[in-house]
């Protein structure tokens, strides 16, 4: 079994002794051609190779700078297909057939950028409070309870009666037909006000379900960005953490990740002149019509009817308009968005059209076009140039988050201080072995020899386990490595010193190893145990580098249990066992 165990440890931890190089992935199509794609790379970042690979191009690059070039230079070029950071490693074809990989690096290995973003309260608080108040208008209408005024607040809701009214029954209705709010009667005089908020509960249920939703949304984003082995997390109540190994341009990831942006599609109505011609008159005009500004800041008037928005976005690509060649934005409605497009344009047709970008509390007219034929379901936006287009379309695919979110951190780790942390961390795990395996040899011998075959195992195994479930392996989790040689000897030092005393107690080297397997395992198995509880903790609890520490100490916990109990066992039985011992070298 330990044999067993060991071959396997050391075949797949094999993948992780071969060099792994800064790589750009382009998913191979019909649009596009390898020699298409070598011609935006030009000769002075020319890959060192380029391997085509289950419908892939893969390009391999010397160092991240060049890779990142490379990936500038497609993103701002006409090829449109799928592009992916990656790192490649050349694994020979019989690693590759048994699912044999190296182990993922975490961002303060690989460099990247890393955004810790945080849920807008007050904004949930708002929609919370928008919601309410529809809610009680509507339940003072259908009950017939008069108010004398109605009003919002930025944290309430206030309701002014007089004291004539049934407050005492009102309150009850209020309460048992809106649950989760809080209501408070507050009397001044003749004046009765209800003041109404959302309770607690609510607001954290809607918290809990936002950010969950925005987990979902961030995951899509992060996909059309383009990043291998990201990671998103929430953490604790509120916020989420987005780490994107191999990427350096945080300013365009921060404007994705964080937009809230969605579109809205109104018909224009009159000029700015008519708008402000009303406002003076105090004609109708200013109550059907609202004034935006476009892009290049001059006045829209526009309708206050929304033809379609957002909500009615179920997909969208950036490309290039045939008739023109300039950057456009291809999209597709919903059924119903599409009913209410085509039941527009059929009735308006010479009529103008505006595309709003909503974005938190701006709106920005982004382009104007004339409505030259009825449309429906798919129709194109132009006006934007290339990255304004593929960001717009990669927010319309993924959809708008379902509350705005604040970029509270932001660190980015370049690819320079990845690689020294990756030497750092190893030297610092050699340097332990080192220093450990010298004490355990001077002092304890061939048993101390035996203990360092068992602590070199132990770190294989670790290795192999993390390349197996494709583990991220971060520099808190090379310290967990480093915690766990230091620990992985303890069991054997309990073992040994047993075994000391059996032999001074006058009993026969066998009768001794024996004696001292047995008699310590019980104390070696609690204090493991107790370790292991606290690390479950950590595992479940924590998150970002408490959790990279923790799941490597589970790891090395439970392997270091293994080959320092079972393994030992097995090279000393080996060794001594069947054998008439006069002594042992320990």
């Amino acid at each position: 079994m330990v044999a067993l165990v060991l071959i396997v440890s050391i075949i797949y931890s094999i993948p992780n002794l071969y060099t792994s190089h800064p790589a750009l992935e382009v998913i191979d199509s019909e649009e596009i051609n390898l020699s298409q794609v070598i011609n935006v790379i030009d000769s002075k970042i020319k890959p060192e190779n380029v391997i085509s690979k289950d419908n892939k191009f893969i390009f391999k690059f010397s160092n991240s700078k060049k890779q990142l070039e490379a990936y500038n230079k497609l993103s701002l070029s006409n090829i449109r297909t799928d592009y992916t950071l990656t790192s490649y490693t050349n694994l020979p074809d019989w690693l590759n057939s048994i699912n044999a990989y190296p182990m993922f690096l975490g961002l303060d290995l690989k460099g990247g950028v890393h955004f810790l973003l945080q849920v807008d309260r007050d904004n949930i608080k708002t929609n919370l409070l928008r919601e309410i108040s529809d809610e009680v208008k509507d339940l003072m209408i259908e009950n017939k309870f008069r108010y004398d005024s109605f009003y919002k607040t930025n944290d309430k809701i206030i309701v002014n009666f007089d004291t004539e009214k049934p407050i005492d029954e009102i309150i009850k209705i209020t309460k048992e037909t809106i649950p989760d709010i809080v209501v408070s009667k507050i009397t001044n005089g003749k004046e009765i006000n209800l003041e109404i908020i959302p309770s607690e509960d609510l607001i954290s249920r809607d918290i809990d379900s936002s950010v969950a939703k925005n987990l979902t949304i961030l995951r899509s984003r992060v996909d059309e960005l383009g990043v291998a082995q990201p990671i998103l997390q929430k953490q604790g109540k509120d916020r989420i953490i987005v780490q994107l190994p191999g990427l350096q341009d945080s300013t365009r990831a921060k404007g994705i990740l964080g937009s809230t942006a969605t579109l809205e599609f109104r018909l224009t109505k009159g000029t700015p002149e008519d708008w402000y011609a009303s406002k003076i008159s105090g004609t109708p005009v200013i109550n059907s019509s609202v004034l935006y500004k476009h892009r290049d800041n001059s006045p829209v008037l526009l309708s206050r009817k929304v033809i379609v928005a957002g909500e009615d976005i179920k997909g969208a690509n950036s490309g290039f308009d045939s008739s023109t060649n300039t950057p456009a934005v291809f999209v597709n409605l919903s059924d119903y968005g599409a009913s209410r497009m085509l039941e527009t344009t059929s009735k308006n047709i010479g009529s103008r059209m505006a595309v709003i970008f909503v974005e938190k509390n701006k709106k920005e007219v982004i382009n104007i076009a004339v409505i030259r034929e009825a449309f429906s379901k798919s129709f194109q936006i132009t006006g934007l140039d290339i990255n304004e287009a593929t960001d717009l379309a990669i927010l319309l695919r993924s959809g708008a988050l379902s509350a705005p979110m604040e970029i509270v951190e932001e660190r980015t780790v370049g690819p320079s201080l990845g690689a020294s942390n990756i030497l750092a961390g190893k030297n610092s795990m050699y340097f332990g072995v080192f220093l450990v395996g010298l004490f355990m040899l001077a002092y304890y011998r061939l048993f101390g020899l035996i203990a360092n075959i068992a602590l070199v195992a132990n770190i294989i195994i670790i290795t192999a386990i993390l390349s197996i479930f494709q583990a991220t392996l971060t520099l808190s989790g090379i310290a967990g490595i480093v915690l766990t040689v230091g620990m992985a000897v303890d069991a054997n030092v309990l073992i040994f010193e047993r075994i000391r005393e059996e032999i001074t107690n006058g009993n026969t080297p066998n009768a001794s190893i024996y004696a001292g397997y047995k008699k310590a395992f019980s104390t070696i198995s609690d204090a493991n145990i107790t370790t292991l509880i606290a690390a479950i903790a950590l595992l479940t609890i924590g998150t970002g580098a408490v959790k990279g520490f923790a799941i490597t100490l589970v790891i090395g916990i439970l392997s270091s249990m293994f080959t320092s109990i079972v393994g030992t066992r097995a090279l000393v039985s080996l060794i001594y066992e069947r054998k008439n011992n006069k002594g042992l070298s320990i």
